[in-house]
């Protein structure tokens, strides 16, 4: 990730100094430095289509904020149960950890393009203050995995009157 900033500001720089050139004073190196702008552009745009970088959010979710539960889809198809891992911490944060693993026989093919994401993977998402984790379920049928949340009541912070002197 830290090349593609770095090509991104290379790139942006290099086109601005092309740029910034006045068409009445043409200088020797404009050429090389249009040339230096197309390689960081098509290089900038490689590395935007890989699948690391499509994959950054994956699993994809589906998030339902019903009246009474909260309900979070993830699309895990071809990742193992075993290879799953599901927490919340003292913050409420939802942490879903693992690992796509990838076979063999795919590794040693050549691709044209390779967009299937396959390696580790962990998505943390915020649940709101008024759950209850502890009656959590969770479903893993045909690789989607449903966690279902109850909601509690509400509890609204009791306000004091202060007497004013």
């Amino acid at each position: 990730m830290k090349k593609i900033v770095k090509g991104i500001l290379l790139s942006s720089l290099v086109a601005g100094s092309v740029m910034a050139t006045p068409m009445g004073d043409m200088n020797p190196y404009d050429a090389d430095f249009a040339k230096m702008n197309q390689y960081f552009n098509s290089l900038i745009e490689s590395h935007l289509s890989s699948s690391a970088l499509n994959n950054f959010s994956y699993p994809r979710t589906d998030i339902q904020d019903a009246k009474d539960k909260i309900v979070l889809k993830f699309d895990l198809a071809g990742v193992d149960k075993k290879d799953i891992k599901l927490f919340i911490d003292e913050n409420k944060i939802l942490t879903l950890e693992g690992e796509k693993k990838e076979s063999k026989e795919e590794k040693s093919k050549e691709f044209v393009k390779k967009e299937i994401f396959y390696g580790t993977f962990k998505k943390a998402i915020q649940l709101p203050e008024n759950i209850n984790e502890n009656k959590l379920q969770t479903n893993f049928k045909n690789g989607i995995l449903t966690v279902t949340i109850p909601k509690t009541e509400v509890k609204k912070p009791k306000a004091k009157l202060i007497p004013i002197k």
